[in-house]
C-alpha cells in the first residue's frame, strides 16, 4: 500500500470497503506516475475478496463475483475500447482501466465519458515535496531541493533517484532515467516530442510544417506527446529542458540537427519565428542567416534584464551575428560575468574596426578596474589613443591612476557622435573629477552632480556616477552628500539590479555609516553581502570594512582575522584613488597591530600618485588623517609631523583640513594629559560635522581618561554620549523597553567620577579583551572578587545603567584610535 501513489490511496481504501459492489473507475496519468501501481493494488484487493478479475478485453465480463481490470487502455484498438465501453454500460458490471490521457482519440474519450458518470476520474501526477522526502528519508534540505529540481516529482524518477548513489547525482539519474524510458516510444512520437518541447506555443500546425507530415497525423503525435505528462508547463522551464535533451539524444545528433533546422526554415517562411524559440535553436548549434538576423535585432531593441540580455546576444553570435560580440562583451560585464566579458572583448583588440577596438578596450578596462587593477585600465586606454568614443572612461582612469596630463587630453578629443544624455553625464563625471585636482570642492560637485540622474548605464563602465560622487563627497568630509546619492542607487537597485556594481554601492554606504560610528548598521551592510564571488575592488572594500568595524568595537580578534583577509586581497590589487580610503583604514589597523612595514610599499604608491595629482586636499586629507592615528598608535611624534602638516597647509582653503588639524593637536594635547574642555569640544564637533563621529567619541572619551579633574572628566564623557546620541550611533547593546517609535533614548546619567585609577584602568582593558574575572585576576594577581569589585566601582564611575552600556562607554575612553 505505500508503493500506491497518493492520490490513488482514497479509491483503494473505498474498494477495500466495498468490493463486491459494482464500480466504474478511470485512472489516467503519464508515464511512470503509477498507474500500473495502482492497478496492481486494485487487482490485489479485489482478487481478496473472491473476485475474479480479468485484464484484458472480453474477460470477467459477468456481473457479480467478476470484474475486468484493463491496464494502458490508450493502447487498445478502437474495437476493443468500443467493447469496453459497452460493458461500462452495463450498472451491474465493475471495469476499472488506466489510460494515458489521449484526448484527442475518440473512441478512449468515449469511454472515459462513460465511466466518469459513476465516479471522476482519478488523475496521478508528481509527488509533493513532502511525499518525495518521505520516500527519500532524507533531512538534507538542500539534497531533497536538487531532488525536486531534477525529477520534477514525477514517481519513476523520484524512484530512480531513491535507488541511485545519493541526491547529489540526481540530475544525472534522473537524464538516465529519461532516456531509458524514451527508448521505448517510436520515432514519429520523438520527433513530435522534440518539437513539442521547445516550447507550449508550438503546436499541430508546426509540427505537420517542420516533419512534413498531414495535419491529423500530427494532431495525433501531438496528443501522444502530451498524455505521456512529461510535456506538462506545471513541471517548468528548467524539466521541460531535461525532457527536450533526454529526446534528441535518444534521437541523434543528425536527426536533431535536422528537425530543429527544418523547423527554423517553416517558422522564418510563416513569420511566426518567436524569440525564445530562436534563443533555444541556437543554443542548440542552429546556424542561419534568417536566425542571426532575428536575435540581432531582438539584441538592438533589448529592454530586458541583464541576464536575458546576454541570452539574448550570446545565441545572436553563435547564430552567426558576429558584429554583435562587442556589444556580448559589454553585456557579459554589465551582468557581472566579468571573466567571459574580459575573454571575449580581449579576443576584439585586435579587430581592424576602430569602433570594435574601442568598445573592446572600454569593456577590458571595465573589468580591469572592477578586478582592482585600475593601472591595467589605464594601460589599455594608453595603447588604444586618443579616442573620442571612449574618451570619459579614460579620463576617469587616467585620474585614478595620478596622470592628471593624460586625464585632460583624453577630455580633449573631439567627439562627432550624437549628445546623448549618456554621453553627457559621463563627460560630466570626468570633467567634474578633474576639477577636484585643482578647484574648489563645491565647483567640482556641482558638475559631478550633473552626472546624476540620468538614464541607467548601457555600457560597461570603470565606475558609477554614483560610486564617485560618493568617494568624492567622502574624501572632502562631505558625508551628507555621500549618504544621499548612495541611499537614491541602493534604493533605485530594488527595481533595477546592477549586478557589476550593487555591492560596491552597498560597501560604500557601509562605510559612510561605519565612520559616523553606526556600526552595528555597517556590519550588518556587510553580512549581507556574499563573499562568493565578490570581484577583488569589492573584497578589499568588504575586509577593511570589517577590519574597520572590529577595530571601533575593540575585538582584536576579529581585528586580526579582517586585517590579514585584507592584505591578501591588497596584495593583488593596485593602488588608485578610489581605494585610498580602505588603504588608510588598514594603516590604523597595521599600526595599533605593529605591523606598519606590511603597508610601507602600498602607501608609498599612495603619496606618490597623490603627489603627482599635486597633493589635491580633496584626495589627501583622509589618508593624512590615517596617518595621524597611526603615529598616535605607534606613539610616534615624529612620524605625525608631515601628516600634521599637510592638513595645517590645507587648512586655509578647506573647512575639513581645518577640522583635522584642529582635531590633531587637541589629541596630542590630550595625550599629553593637557585636556582643555573647550579645545577637545570644538574638536570633537568640528569631526563629527564631516561624518567621523566615531573619531569624534574616541577624542572626548580619550580626553576624559586623560583629565585629572572629574569634572572635565564627567564633561568630556557628555560630549562624547552626545555626539553619539546626535549620529545615532551604537550607545547600548540593551534595548529600550517600551520604547514607542520614533521616540528618543534617554541619555544615559552622568557619571559620579569621570576618572579611572591606572587599576581600574587595567581591569578594563582586560575585561574589553573577554577575559572572565579569573584570568583577569590571574594576570594582575588579585583575586577574582576583587576583580569584581573593581568593575562594579568602574560602572559607577562611568554612571552606566547596564554591563553592556558599561562596556560601550569603556571601548569609547579606552583607546585613541
Amino acid at each position: 500500500m505505500t508503493e500506491v501513489p497518493p492520490d490513488a490511496r482514497a479509491l483503494i481504501s473505498a474498494l477495500a470497503d466495498a468490493p463486491h459492489a459494482p464500480a466504474k473507475i478511470v485512472v489516467t496519468g503519464g508515464v511512470g506516475t503509477g498507474k500500473t501501481t495502482t492497478l496492481a493494488a486494485v487487482r490485489e484487493v479485489l482478487r481478496g475478496a473472491g473476485i475474479d478479475v480479468g485484464t484484458a478485453v472480453g474477460t470477467g465480463t459477468r456481473a457479480g463475483d467478476h470484474a475486468t481490470v484493463v491496464d494502458d487502455a490508450d493502447l487498445l484498438s478502437d474495437a476493443e475500447l468500443a467493447a469496453l465501453t459497452q460493458l461500462a454500460s452495463d450498472p451491474e458490471a465493475t471495469l476499472v482501466i488506466a489510460c494515458q490521457p489521449r484526448e484527442q482519440r475518440a473512441a478512449l474519450r468515449d469511454l472515459i465519458t462513460v465511466l466518469e458518470r459513476e465516479r471522476p476520474r482519478v488523475t496521478l501526477g508528481p509527488l509533493s515535496r513532502v511525499e518525495v522526502g518521505r520516500r527519500h528519508d532524507s533531512q538534507d534540505t538542500n539534497g531533497l531541493t536538487a531532488i525536486m529540481a531534477a525529477t520534477a516529482g514525477l514517481p519513476f524518477l523520484v524512484g530512480a533517484v531513491h535507488a541511485g548513489d545519493s541526491a547529489a547525482s540526481a540530475a544525472r539519474t534522473t537524464q538516465h532515467a529519461l532516456v531509458d524510458r524514451l527508448r521505448r516510444c517510436d520515432e514519429p512520437l520523438l520527433d513530435a516530442m522534440l518539437i513539442t518541447s521547445l516550447g507550449s506555443g508550438l503546436g499541430p500546425a508546426d509540427i505537420a510544417a517542420a516533419l512534413h507530415i498531414d495535419l491529423p497525423q500530427s494532431r495525433d503525435l501531438v496528443d501522444r506527446a502530451h498524455a505521456t505528462g512529461l510535456l506538462d508547463p506545471a513541471l517548468g522551464s528548467r524539466f521541460r529542458a531535461a525532457v527536450h535533451a533526454a529526446v534528441a539524444q535518444v534521437l541523434g545528433a543528425a536527426r536533431h540537427h535536422e528537425i530543429e533546422t527544418s523547423l527554423l526554415t517553416t517558422q522564418l517562411e510563416l513569420s511566426t519565428l518567436s524569440l525564445e524559440l530562436s534563443l533555444q535553436l541556437a543554443e542548440h548549434g542552429v546556424r542561419d542567416p534568417g536566425l542571426a538576423a532575428t536575435l540581432e535585432s531582438a539584441a538592438r531593441h533589448n529592454t530586458t534584464p541583464l541576464d536575458q540580455a546576454v541570452r539574448i546576444h550570446r545565441a545572436a553570435v553563435a547564430a552567426g551575428a558576429e558584429s554583435l560580440t562587442a556589444a556580448l562583451a559589454d553585456a557579459l560585464a554589465r551582468a557581472g560575468q566579468c571573466t567571459e566579458a574580459a575573454v571575449t572583448a580581449d579576443a576584439l583588440l585586435g579587430s581592424p574596426d576602430p569602433d570594435v577596438r574601442a568598445n573592446a578596450v572600454r569593456v577590458s578596462a571595465a573589468v580591469a578596474a572592477h578586478d582592482g587593477n585600475v593601472e591595467q585600465a589605464a594601460e589599455l586606454f594608453t595603447w588604444l589613443g586618443a579616442d573620442a568614443r571612449v574618451s570619459a572612461a579614460a579620463a576617469l582612469t587616467f585620474l585614478a591612476t595620478g596622470d592628471a596630463q593624460a586625464a585632460r587630453e583624453s577630455l580633449r578629443a573631439p567627439f562627432t557622435g550624437p549628445p546623448t544624455s549618456g554621453v553627457r553625464a559621463a563627460r560630466n563625471l570626468a570633467e567634474g573629477l578633474l576639477l577636484t585636482v585643482d578647484h574648489p570642492y563645491s565647483e567640482a560637485m556641482a558638475r559631478l552632480g550633473q552626472a546624476l540622474g540620468g538614464p541607467p548605464a548601457t555600457e560597461a563602465t570603470v565606475d558609477t556616477p554614483a560610486a564617485v560622487v560618493a568617494l568624492t563627497a567622502l574624501h572632502a568630509g562631505d558625508p551628507v552628500r555621500a549618504r544621499s546619492v548612495l541611499a537614491r542607487v541602493v534604493r533605485d537597485a530594488v527595481a533595477h539590479p546592477d549586478p557589476l556594481f550593487d555591492h560596491r554601492h552597498r560597501l560604500l554606504q557601509a562605510w559612510v555609516k561605519m565612520q559616523d560610528g553606526q556600526l552595528a548598521l555597517a556590519a550588518a551592510e556587510a553580512a549581507q553581502i556574499d563573499e562568493a564571488g565578490l570581484h577583488r575592488r569589492d573584497g578589499l572594500w568588504l575586509t577593511s570594512l570589517r577590519t574597520a568595524i572590529a577595530r571601533r568595537n575593540g575585538d582584536s580578534g576579529a581585528l586580526q582575522q579582517h586585517w590579514y583577509a585584507a592584505m591578501e586581497v591588497l596584495a593583488e590589487h593596485s593602488i588608485d584613488l578610489f581605494s585610498l580610503l580602505p588603504l588608510g583604514e588598514l594603516w590604523v589597523a597595521a599600526a595599533r597591530m605593529r605591523q606598519q612595514d606590511r603597508l610601507a610599499h602600498p602607501l608609498e604608491r599612495a603619496f606618490d600618485l597623490l603627489h603627482r595629482l599635486g597633493d589635491p586636499p580633496a584626495w589627501s586629507l583622509p589618508l593624512h588623517w590615517a596617518g595621524v592615528h597611526a603615529a598616535i598608535l605607534a606613539n610616534s611624534p615624529e612620524a605625525m609631523a608631515p601628516h600634521g602638516q599637510a592638513l595645517t597647509t590645507a587648512a586655509p582653503g578647506s573647512a575639513f583640513a581645518r577640522a583635522l588639524a584642529t582635531a590633531g593637536r587637541a589629541w596630542l594635547r590630550v595625550l599629553a594629559n593637557q585636556v582643555t574642555v573647550d579645545e577637545v569640544t570644538v574638536a570633537a564637533r568640528g569631526l563629527a560635522q564631516f561624518g567621523l563621529t566615531w573619531d569624534a567619541t574616541r577624542l572626548a572619551g580619550q580626553a576624559a581618561l586623560q583629565a585629572s579633574d572629574p569634572r572635565v572628566s564627567s564633561t568630556m564623557l557628555q560630549v562624547a554620549r552626545d555626539l553619539k546620541m546626535s549620529a545615532g550611533m551604537d550607545v547600548t547593546d540593551d534595548p529600550v523597553p517600551n520604547a514607542a517609535p520614533g521616540a528618543e533614548r534617554p541619555v544615559p546619567a552622568a557619571p559620579s567620577s569621570g576618572a579611572l585609577s591606572e587599576r581600574e584602568r587595567e581591569v578594563a582593558e582586560l575585561l574589553l579583551l573577554g577575559m572572565p574575572y579569573r584570568d583577569i585576576g590571574a594576570q594582575l594577581f588579585i583575586s577574582a572578587k576583587t576583580v569584581e569589585h573593581h568593575v562594579a566601582r568602574i560602572r559607577r564611575r562611568l554612571g552606566a545603567e547596564s554591563r553592556s552600556e558599561m562596556l560601550s562607554m569603556l571601548r569609547a575612553i579606552l583607546s585613541p584610535a
